[in-house]
């Protein structure tokens, strides 16, 4: 299990930010997308991360939903492929591996070898366990009990095919169960008659975990891609079953070796199943679409969009994710606080105030949800600019709550205002309206350079931010000449102070807010090589 998962790891890091280049030119047929779906589970060396990977191409419109159930054929193929490596007795062979990824990822400078050497090790060491495990089967066959209840398998057809769906389901990997079948068969604890049926079992139950998981997404694509990787595989199972005994005949002819038969059978359902399914994917495709359409559904009032735990199977997805989801929340802001503002300064009820408290913490939960999947991200071992990208995601959250805080004080001034009885003018908001409307300009050039990755907009924001602060400091003057003198003598000249007051705090807050938009604007900036010194603005 851990050289499955140090595999996967390198070997995402090595090409997973390639894979939408190489999808352009291979999906245009269904066959190539097969030839797609097969490479990537091999490369990932798990369903899962694949599944993830073509409902991310499925939302973004580079694959539609026939291309996608395409791929989902090739990745039990890439599973069967990964089986055969497995089964070829390669032990010396594996440890070279081990020493040579270890050179190559402890003293080679090079990232992309380092990936390489990561992914040979973690290859080397899925052929050790296998060496390991193997030997530590041998002695069940000295343990009676053990002996008839695995070799009586072979006697109940119905048996080994639930044992099957359920240990692919527990594990969560059927390359791992694979592997202990193999293990069992090599020791020749495991009869022949009891292999096919296994491993119809293990091609079902592999599908349980991503249908299960598609249940509770918002994708509806996620759900028909989930439903149909289950249907090919069941309607497989069953097509087969009554020709287990046939099966078991070709499987022993192709070879003696019980554990090439294990990966042979493997092989032969996937194969079985790309040839029933194939030239039906559009069909499917469509009755699909029809069965499941998309509809208005209930959803809570407050859930993440883009970003859910099953898209961490591949931190490439899971980044470009949770960076729309960061602009998601920005636009809230946008909505549900700068819009109002206005409207909480001069309104003479609390009302709009309360909604600006109520949009922060909103704000919080995103903040505090999207925290935390992008903190369980740093488990899956990044690359360092995935690293820097992850941190980036990080900081603009964090300014993005920032603001949404600031707007609670403002909106505390509010209602202070409220409460003192005092009444802001229209003229009095015409002094301030300058100042907001170019916060609320530079609010939007900040969201749409971040959308984009626009560093065009993101220089603007920066120089915008200058007459921001030209703006912030003529206002901040104006007002304070205008403060009474004689504070102390008249009901009317203490409330004009007051209210001249919260202007002022009205501003400074203001200005706080573009202040981090600045800081998100110059990540931007950064992420394309641009930076500012003193006031200037170059390459780096």
């Amino acid at each position: 299990m851990f050289g499955v998962q140090v595999t996967s790891g390198g070997l995402q890091k090595f090409a997973a930010n390639k894979l939408k280049v190489i999808l352009s030119s291979l999906t245009n047929r269904s066959f190539l997308a097969v030839v797609f779906g097969t490479i990537m589970t091999i490369a990932f060396q798990s369903s899962a991360a694949t599944t993830v990977l073509v409902v991310e191409f499925v939302n973004v419109g580079l694959l539609n939903l026939a291309q996608s159930l395409g791929i989902v054929l090739g990745s039990a193929l890439g599973t069967s492929i990964v089986i055969q490596l497995i089964a070829f007795k390669i032990l010396n062979f594996a440890l070279g591996c081990i020493f040579i990824g270890s050179i190559l990822y402890f003293f080679v400078r090079a990232k992309q070898a380092k990936y390489l050497g990561q992914a040979l090790v973690g290859f080397g060491i899925i052929f050790v366990g296998m060496n390991y495990m193997s030997g530590a089967t041998a002695p069940l066959k000295n343990y009676p009990q053990v002996y008839t209840i695995v070799t009586q398998l072979g006697s109940y057809p119905v048996t080994a095919l639930i044992v099957g769906i359920i240990l692919t389901t527990v594990a969560q990997n059927s390359t791992v169960v694979m592997a202990i079948i193999m293990s069992l068969a090599g020791q020749h604890l495991l009869p022949a008659t009891a292999i096919v049926p296994l491993i119809l079992g293990v091609h079902t139950g592999g599908t349980l975990t991503a249908l299960f998981t598609s249940l509770v997404t918002n994708q509806m694509d996620a759900k028909r891609t989930a439903i149909a990787n289950t249907v090919y595989k069941v309607v497989t199972a069953i097509l087969a079953f009554p020709f287990i005994t046939q099966f078991t005949r070709l499987i022993q002819f192709s070879t003696g070796n019980l554990e090439r038969q294990v990966a042979n059978a493997h092989l032969l359902f996937a194969v079985l199943m790309i040839i029933l399914f194939l030239p039906l994917n559009k069909i499917f495709a469509k009755w699909l679409v029809r069965l499941l359409p998309s509809r208005p559904q209930y959803h809570p009032r407050l859930r993440l969009k883009f970003i859910d735990q099953s898209s961490l199977e591949v931190p490439t997805v899971a980044l470009a994710h949770a960076f729309k989801e960061i602009w998601y929340v920005g636009q809230y802001i946008y909505t549900k606080m700068v819009q109002v503002m206005p409207d909480a300064v001069l309104a003479s009820n609390d009302e709009p105030a309360n909604r600006v408290i109520q949009a922060e913490e909103d704000v919080d939960w995103f903040y505090d949800h999207i925290s935390h999947l992008l903190c369980m991200l740093s488990m899956k071992g990044l690359t360092e600019e995935q690293i820097s990208e992850k941190l980036n995601a990080q900081f603009i959250m964090k300014e993005f709550e920032y603001i949404a805080d600031t707007f609670v004080s403002m909106a505390g001034i509010a209602l202070k205002i409220h409460r003192e009885a005092l009444v802001m003018s229209a003229k009095e908001w015409d002094q301030l309206a300058k100042l907001y409307g170019k916060i609320k300009d530079n609010f939007v050039r900040v969201l749409e350079a971040l959308k984009q990755w626009n560093v065009e907009l993101a220089v603007q924001a920066l120089r915008e931010h200058r007459e921001i602060s030209r703006v912030q400091r003529a206002l901040q003057f104006s007002i304070l000449t205008q403060t009474p003198r004689d504070n102390f003598k008249n009901t009317d000249i203490r409330n004009e102070e007051k209210m001249i007051y919260a202007k002022i705090d009205l501003i400074n807050l203001f200005y706080g807010i573009d202040g981090h938009l600045v800081n998100i604007a110059q990540v931007i900036m950064e992420v394309h090589g641009i930076i500012e010194v003193h006031g200037v603005i170059s390459d780096i």
